[in-house]
């Protein structure tokens, strides 16, 4: 069926109740009117043919002070979320450092800081974000395939926070830069590679993958082969569990289901080997209170509970699937860390659908909600969703 090109979701396959694949690429548009800025990010309109706007080099742009001010902004708050299951914290360390030298690098930094401070901010207009989007596409367009930002994942890296840059400027997901990404990524069919970079960038880009195929019930656009990690750090527990999961998720929405009792034993053999554990637990109300040391382990468990739901469905393993997505929410709210609820939405919007008691169903909603206020995450169509599974009950 051809859809009518609607977004999010074209009318036709919403009636019909198919997925509807916004795989599209992004179609890049000269900007009008925007006239030219000069290098401290001031400048006039111009009065003749439009122009594109020119950008100064990457050091002097972070001397104007609202410019390192989201710079820092970055650093300090957003970073954390790309590097959720990375202790070498690629993406604050190695994107601080190569962003002072790469445009590319600094505009997408500087338009996902912008767009998140006008998301949590009302007074914080858009256009400084707007631009900076902008400007980044235009160099991402011009990227050749040999170019060192595709080798050393300054490209992925880059499209990476241009993927939460759409989601937080559009309100619902049109997953254009995910789809964009898939280019840029390296074969996950056998091994891993060396380039910190674009390791952590694959990462991203693969658990951005996980919680747009679980929000919206589709498989994953990656293909992911039994790749083996060297068990050394507890981040690799948890990147090891997130290739599990994208395995399965494969097999269970692309009708693999051969390959899921294979993969129920190798996710049994996972959990039997983590290192780590709550160091408190409490199950007195509607969710539980479930706390452990580093964010990294909040995501491995979490991703461990889903895998035990959509292996429970596939493989008719008995599963108590309300006491899953329990624990999948408890933890994703009790952890204090935006970090881990941008992870965990993915997560909660297929877990929760289980959820029974109206009393757990308000306070994930309400957790939802106050978590928009400081990640920025356009959450009503997660909890639309919900609201419409409860309406009809989850499948049981």
């Amino acid at each position: 069926m051809r859809g009518d090109e609607k977004l999010p979701t074209c009318s036709r396959c919403e009636r019909s109740g198919r997925w509807c694949d916004r795989t599209v690429p992004l179609k890049i548009q000269g900007q009008r009117n925007v006239g030219i800025r000069t290098d401290d990010g001031k400048g006039t309109q111009s009065k003749e043919q439009p122009s594109v706007e020119r950008f100064a080099e990457p050091r002097v742009r972070l001397q104007n002070e609202e410019i390192a001010h989201y710079f820092a902004h970055y650093l300090k708050t957003l970073a954390p979320w790309y590097d959720l299951n990375d202790l070498g914290q690629a993406f604050r360390r190695i994107v601080g450092s190569r962003a002072q030298q790469s445009s590319l690098l600094l505009s997408a930094v500087i338009a996902f800081a912008a767009i998140h401070k006008s998301r949590t901010s009302h007074a914080v207009p858009k256009s400084l974000a707007e631009r900076h989007h902008a400007h980044c596409l235009r160099l991402l367009i011009g990227i050749t395939e040999t170019a060192p930002a595709i080798r050393d994942g300054t490209a992925l890296a880059a499209t990476c926070l241009l993927r939460s840059y759409e989601i937080l400027a559009e309100e619902e997901d049109p997953n254009r830069h995910l789809f964009g990404a898939f280019s840029l990524i390296p074969s996950l069919s056998c091994s891993l590679p060396e380039e910190p970079l674009l390791k952590a960038g694959l990462w991203n880009y693969l658990r951005e993958d996980i919680t747009f195929s679980l929000i919206n019930g589709c498989p994953l656009k990656i293909e992911v082969g039994a790749i083996d990690i060297e068990l050394r750090r507890d981040d690799d527990y948890a990147n090891q569990i997130t290739i599990l999961l994208a395995r399965v998720i494969n097999s269970a929405f692309a009708g693999g289901a051969e390959l899921l009792v294979d993969l129920q034993s190798a996710i049994s053999a996972w959990r039997l080997s983590v290192p780590f554990q709550p160091y408190h637990q409490s199950h007195e109300g509607a969710l539980p209170k479930i706390q452990m040391v580093e964010d990294c382990h909040v995501a491995a468990i979490q991703y461990w509970h889903v895998a035990q739901i959509l292996l429970g469905l596939n493989t008719g393993s008995e599963v108590d699937f309300e006491d899953h997505a329990r624990t999948i929410c408890g933890m994703a709210f009790s952890a204090n860390s935006d970090p881990v609820v941008v992870n965990s939405y993915g997560p909660i919007c297929y877990s929760a659908q289980w959820l029974s008691g109206d009393e757990a169903r308000r306070e994930v909603v309400n957790h939802l909600l106050s978590s928009q206020k400081r990640t920025g995450w356009p959450v009503q169509a997660i909890i639309k969703k919900l609201k419409q599974s409860w309406g009809g009950e989850a499948e049981r």
